[in-house]
């Protein structure tokens, strides 16, 4: 299985990050494709990292600040609220912190939504922005290379592997 995975990294078109218009200014946009996995998926799979939104502050301090983060895969099926996916950014597994213990997870959680705009299925992350760019929403921008999600299976027995490979 993992010489096929190999096999369809390799075969897999390269994308550049794509400015596109958005109701609150410019959103970046990746196409991608499934290369493994159960779940359906439609021919419109990308990336879309919407602009950053700042939260109303009602006590003085820094800024909180955020960018939604939407997978778009084409699934149209609908078994729970949630999503599992990991995330690799140029080899590197992004773990995601628990803001509440601060323990480490490999697994992101992303929230199913139908959005009217998108094509199917939509998983939508808040990214909270970090000064330092360790946000997810930076590090994808960020990436060099590859960008591989990996959603876990769920309950109705469908996973899938997504990749977005980046030309630079």
């Amino acid at each position: 299985m993992k010489f096929l995975t190999l096999i369809f990294l390799l075969a897999t078109p390269a994308f550049a990050w794509q400015a596109v218009s958005h109701e609150e200014g410019i959103a970046q946009r990746i196409e991608g494709e499934k290369i493994s996995g159960g779940a359906e998926a439609g021919d419109n799979v990308y990336i879309l990292i919407e602009p950053k939104q700042v939260l109303p502050q009602l006590d003085p301090g820094p800024e909180i600040a955020y960018r939604n983060i939407i997978l778009n895969y084409g699934d149209s099926y609908i078994c729970g609220p949630l999503r599992e996916i990991k995330v690799t950014v140029d080899g590197e597994l992004l773990r995601e912190t628990d803001p509440i213990e601060g323990t480490l997870h490999d697994w992101h959680i992303f929230n199913k939504g139908f959005l009217t705009t998108h094509y199917g299925e939509v998983l939508s992350f808040e990214s909270i922005a970090q000064a330092d760019g360790s946000d997810l929403a930076s590090q994808l921008l960020n990436a060099k290379k590859r960008i591989v999600f990996e959603r876990k299976i769920d309950n109705c027995g469908d996973d899938g592997v997504f990749v977005f490979k980046i030309s630079r």
